[in-house]
Order: structure tokens, then sequence, then C-alpha cells
């Protein structure tokens, strides 16, 4: 195995052309760690975010960028119990480092991929899924036969919500989305009434189809209005649960009397802080996500999969919001 490899960095923060692939040493992996040669991996609103400089926590660059991969185990670090030599592994990487030719990782933050998953929909597949999971289930307590309004239906984390809504049970899935052609995949995959909010308003939509009354599970990952305007959409006794701010905005409609006015609860996480902190809060996610995966209850949406080589172009498709599921970028061939 050489020594160096190529790995994706940004020496300054900036728009996809500060990204760059560069020469560095092959990671060795240390204690429980894992040595991954990578296949494939994902690309996520944290990752643009982290390039712009916009990211809670990011590191200062130059570093290696990526969180969410696919790839196959290539070596071990001292007293590492996992997937042996050659296994395909997934998983999403707090720390980064996805987005090289090798990276080292927690043996605990990988898992063996389903046989029903390729390697495009395996790179994207744990993020997105893990936290629809836990947001459905850990905090937002669904029951069977709720409602629920999922926002951003049409990317990874909002396909992966209505996919686990519907293998649960939950009532009716009103999802929100901003184009016609999005709205139409996502009938697809389940959605029982799906919003194009450059044409209506959501809240308008929801009321109308509750009789007034809301839902009891709202999913919200977008920010902003979006956020401050979906506690006119929860029941009472309802949950909205928040996973990030795509639009980059926090919001400044929420009003501490909404909480006990409407008996509401509110919570939100990162599932790369649960990863790090609170791995045992994730652990019951990852048991239901890989069973949903190997019965074929669920699939990954992939929107493109991209060659290392067109790596901005692929930062500026999910940028544009054109993706409809995931962005992919694709290790073979190398760059």
């Amino acid at each position: 195995m050489s020594r160096t490899m190529k790995g994706l960095r940004f020496a300054e923060h900036g728009g996809p052309e500060v990204l760059s692939w560069d020469d560095i040493p092959v990671p060795v992996p240390g204690p429980g760690e894992l040595l991954i040669e990578v296949r494939a991996f994902a690309i996520n609103w944290a990752d643009l975010l982290e390039r712009a400089g916009r990211y809670p926590g990011a590191p200062e660059p130059p570093y290696v960028t990526g969180h969410d991969l696919t790839g196959v185990v290539a070596g071990t670090g001292p007293g590492t119990n996992g997937p042996a030599i050659g296994a395909r592994v997934f998983g999403v990487i707090p720390r980064g480092g996805a987005a090289a030719q090798f990276m080292t990782a927690p043996a605990d933050q990988v898992y063996p991929v389903p046989d029903a998953l390729d390697d495009a929909q395996a790179a994207g597949a744990a993020g997105p899924y893990l936290t629809a999971d836990a947001a459905i289930v850990t905090l937002g307590r669904l029951e069977k036969g709720e409602d629920v309004l999922i926002h951003a239906a049409a990317g990874a984390y909002g396909s992966a919500c209505v996919q686990i809504c519907k293998a649960y049970g939950a009532g009716r899935v009103i999802a929100t989305a901003g184009s016609d052609a999005k709205v139409e995949r996502i009938k697809e995959w389940g959605a029982d009434v799906v919003v194009n909010y450059t044409d209506d308003d959501f809240v308008e939509v929801v009321r109308d189809v509750t009789g007034g009354r809301g839902v009891p599970l709202v999913l919200e990952s977008v920010g902003g209005d979006v956020l401050g305007r979906s506690f006119e959409c929860v029941s009472p006794g309802g949950r909205l649960v928040s996973v990030g701010a795509s639009s980059g905005r926090s919001s400044d409609r929420f009003r501490l009397h909404t909480l006990f006015e409407l008996g509401i609860s509110v919570s939100g996480f990162t599932l790369g802080k649960w990863l790090l902190d609170n791995p045992e809060l994730v652990r019951p996610s990852v048991t239901r996500v890989l069973d949903l995966f190997e019965n074929r209850r669920v699939a990954p949406v992939i929107a493109r999969i991209f060659p290392a080589s067109e790596i901005a172009a692929a930062h500026e498709f999910l940028a544009d919001r054109r993706s409809i599921g995931r962005t992919v970028v694709t290790m073979t061939p190398t760059p």
C-alpha cells in the first residue's frame, strides 16, 4: 500500500472552488479503529456549511472533509474488535475524513452493509436513516396511526422520514417540497399529502387536512421561517423534532408561551454528538434501521452519482437544491 493518498480538503472557507484533492499521508488506525478503503461518500448540508465556514464547532482548515461513507475494511488497529478485513462497511463519522481514498474510524461507528444496498446506497444511508429513526421513535415517540408533517421531504433525511414513518405505521404523512417534480417523487415513496410550498401555504394545508387540529408530530430540518411556522401545525400535546437548519437560519418566531399554551414538546439533536457522547441512544436505531434495510422495507434514494473528479459540481448540485435524495461521490476510479 502506498504511504500517500488523495484527500479532499480546502485551505480556506469559500465556495466549491476552494475544494482540492491533495496528497496526504494514509492514516494509521489506532486502538479500536479500522482502516477503511473508501468506495463512495455522500455529501450533506453539513459539508456545505463547513466549507463555507458556517458550521458550529468545525475545525479550522485545512482538514479532510466528508462524514458519510461506504468502503472495505483494509486494516485494524490494536485491540480492535469488529468487521474483518475485506468486509463491506458503512457509517457516518462525526469527526469527518470520509472524502479520501482511505480513512480511519472507530469500529463501533461503522456497520456491516446489508446485502440489499449497493455502494451508492450504502454511502448515504447511515446519516439520514439513523437520524430519521431517532427523530421519529426516540424523540418523536410516534404512535401507530398518528399523522406526521415532514419538511424538505425530497432530501436525504426527508425521504428517509417518509419511508420510515410509513414502515412504522404512521397515519397520514404530510410532506413539503419545493417543486412539482419533487412532489411526484415523494408521493411514490408513500406520502399521503404533499405540499409544493412555492405554490401553497403548508400551514393552511395541514389545518385543512386535520380539521384545524394540526398533527401530533412535526419533523423539521430547515430552520428559519419554516421552523417558526411549524409551531402552528402541531396539535395540542404534540411534538416537534428539529435536527438541523439547511436554510442556515434560526427562527425568531418561537415564543416560550408556545410550549405551555399548546402543551407541546420541542426537542432536537445532532446525530454526530450522540455518536460521540451518547452512543447508547443510537444503538436501538442501528438495530431497527439495519432490519428495515435487510427486509427491504425502505430503500435509500440516490439523486445522482458523481465521479471524484467532479466534486465541485457535486457540491453545487446539492447547494442548488436539485437533489432528490442523496448526492453521492464515487472513489472508483480514484481522483
